[in-house]
């Protein structure tokens, strides 16, 4: 779905002379389709707020797939494995209602509970200081949801309160770090209260009927992630609705190295917006003058891929890349795309030419 409140924010931010009006708002529904696809339509519980860029972090080592009880981040009874065996990660696999591998992240342990106790635990043991969590609420009221508090061994995690709806995301939204009071080594009680209900506003009476699912998933490296199954045959990567406007810039992948770095040259104009658009799981990265502006890692081979934007008016004095700070309208800048572990054919949508009277006066 195209949140209209953004659209309609963004075309009062950007003053857009009133001819281009419908191109534009046509032009960003296009590219927002694109990257709400990209990002699974709203990822899976709300932890941190939405940010343009993906950033690709290292995690641990991660551990063999198994099952897992509910309540329990030690696997359920299963047949010893031969000394010769080594166990792989499998795709595909769950753990509870939620996929074990998503978007770079293994689900490792899990809670439920009837919403009407309003408490879920569960024990963790930490592997990985790179985690996310994940929530599910099946059962709820017709638009309701749940806000959850979240505690390590009965003291506060250190974030705000999450939603948790009927919703069943499989993608998890990175928490942004080891929570507070849980350390690699530890084993660790983790616990989500119901604090309060919304739909359309706060509720003062919180529903008892439906089911809480709460779950911690840990990074994988990606080299040791598993991948889905490669297509028969990769299409050719396609271009949205940007390549088409002025001061957009299309580049593609080298034909026999797909991880060999493309540069290209841009007119600088307050701003950028990056979009690359993969064939195949890689690491893919956009810089400007050597600075990084966008590094995000592909999972699959959907063809969707990370994207970064930064508008920067003169009143803004380049907030939200400081280290380009000193660049000035009309400059000429240096544009690199890298990937590694691609496997196949890439572009990448370049452009810093904003339409925005007040950006380029």
């Amino acid at each position: 779905m195209i949140d209209l409140r953004e659209l309609l924010a963004d075309r009062s931010a950007d003053a857009v002379p009133s001819g281009d009006r419908l191109a534009e708002v046509r032009r960003r529904i296009a590219v927002r389709r694109r990257r709400h696809a990209m990002a699974g339509v709203a990822g899976a519980v709300t932890l941190v707020a939405g940010v343009a860029t993906y950033v690709a972090v290292p995690g641990g080592e991660p551990a063999g797939p198994s099952t897992f009880a509910a309540g329990s981040a030690t696997p359920s009874a299963s047949p010893p494995a031969s000394p010769s065996a080594s166990p792989k990660p499998v795709a595909g696999g769950k753990v509870g209602p939620f996929a074990e591998y998503a978007r770079g992240y293994r689900v490792v342990a899990f809670g439920e509970a009837p919403v009407s106790s309003k408490k879920v635990e569960f024990t963790w043991a930490v592997n990985a200081a790179d985690v996310a969590f994940l929530t599910y609420c099946p059962g709820l009221p017709k638009y309701t949801s749940l806000d959850l508090d979240l505690a390590i061994n009965g003291s506060d995690a250190g974030y705000t309160t999450v939603g948790c709806n009927s919703e069943l995301h499989n993608d998890p939204d990175p928490y942004g770090g080891a929570p507070k009071g849980a350390s690699i080594g530890d084993a660790v009680t983790v616990t989500y209260t119901v604090s309060g209900a919304q739909r359309d506003g706060y509720l003062p009476k919180i529903p008892t009927q439906g089911t809480i699912y709460v779950a911690v998933a840990e990074k994988v490296p990606f080299t040791q992630y598993p991948f889905p199954a490669r297509p028969a045959k990769l299409a050719p990567p396609k271009p949205d609705g940007m390549a088409s406007e002025p001061g957009t810039k299309v580049v593609h992948s080298d034909p026999a190295d797909p991880n060999k770095p493309i540069s290209t040259k841009l007119t600088w104009h307050r701003g950028y917006d990056f979009t690359v658009v993969p064939q195949t799981p890689g690491i893919y990265r956009v810089s400007v003058n050597d600075v990084p502006l966008l590094s995000g890692e592909v999972y699959d081979y959907s063809g969707n891929g990370p994207n970064a934007s930064c508008r920067v008016k003169r009143t803004d004095k380049g907030d939200c890349l400081p280290e380009l700070e000193s660049l000035k309208d009309g400059d000429t800048v240096t544009v690199t795309v890298t990937a590694e572990h691609a496997t196949g054919p890439w572009l990448a949508e370049l452009r810093s030419e904003w339409q925005d009277p007040s950006a380029q006066g």
